[in-house]
């Protein structure tokens, strides 16, 4: 077998292998988002394809005017810019000193830092639940805030300092050459070069709490704070299940994720790559 035959035969089964991945992963959005086109009465007959007149929009309608769904999407949209913004702050200023500056115990806290994600996160409700109620702030947006910081800060410290421990040190120096103090070193000089990396994290940390179940579910106590990954189990805990607002509203949550990927893909794929070589 000819070496050129051997690349042809790798190059199909590595298409073939990334054309099962795709379709694997896809069917069920594509799924989700046909049935929520679909009278209640179409989903229950067990046919792939219905006649074109048991399509509908009022599973979308129902969705949107009947249910506290925009309550419920304005509460998630504030919790998940919340997040971003301060885990961002955060972890930029906990990331740019452990990888420029000689700290103290660096590695064990390093070590620390990475030892919060051995642990599932069923295991941090009970003590996140007793210290929010301590100091009052269950069924509070800025409680659940906090709790989900408690899940993305680690993974953004982490992710940021390997994208710092990337860039060349020189930029620092002539930056404190010039007269720069740390604050400025890091605003105006940084965060430009960083700002791929710096997607990467905000973008994670957006998706994290958009679809953040667990800690919402046990914080948020009433509809005032409630978030839309609680829509689905709502509507699923009736007598009677709507699948098709079930689904409706599952699409309504997953599409903007997908929007904000679209403006973000090309930043991502840099800044992912930059930082997993300086992870290295």
């Amino acid at each position: 077998m000819t070496t050129k035959s051997v690349r042809i035969r790798t190059a199909i089964l590595a298409y073939l292998v990334v054309v099962i991945s795709l379709i694997f992963f896809t069917l069920p959005m594509l799924w989700i988002f046909y049935t929520s086109f679909r009278t209640q009465a179409s989903i229950f007959t067990g046919a792939v394809i219905s006649p074109l007149k048991e399509y509908t929009l009022e599973n979308f309608a129902t969705i949107l005017l009947v249910t506290d769904f925009p309550t419920y999407f304005r509460n998630s949209l504030v919790i998940a810019t919340t997040v971003t913004l301060l885990s961002l702050f955060c972890s930029i200023i906990a990331a740019y000193g452990l990888s420029r500056f000689d700290i103290r115990g660096k590695n064990t806290l390093i070590v620390g830092i990475f030892a919060t994600q051995m642990f599932p996160q069923v295991l941090l409700i009970i003590p996140m639940f007793l210290v929010l109620f301590s100091l009052g702030l269950i069924d509070k947006i800025i409680g659940v805030v906090l709790g989900q910081m408690i899940l993305v800060l680690p993974f953004q410290v982490w992710m940021l300092k390997g994208y710092f421990d990337n860039l060349p040190p020189e930029i620092d120096e002539a930056a404190r050459m010039d007269g720069c103090s740390i604050p400025r070193r890091l605003i105006s000089v940084i965060l430009p070069v960083a700002m791929p990396g710096i997607m990467v994290a905000a973008f994670f940390s957006f998706v994290v709490s958009w679809g953040d179940y667990l800690i919402a579910s046990i914080i948020c106590q009433t509809q005032r704070t409630a978030t839309i990954t609680l829509v689905a189990q709502r509507l699923g805990a009736s007598l009677l299940v709507r699948w098709g607002q079930v689904a409706a509203a599952c699409v309504l949550t997953i599409v903007p994720t997908i929007i904000l990927f679209s403006f973000v893909q090309d930043r991502l794929v840099e800044g992912m790559t930059a930082g997993a070589l300086g992870a290295e």
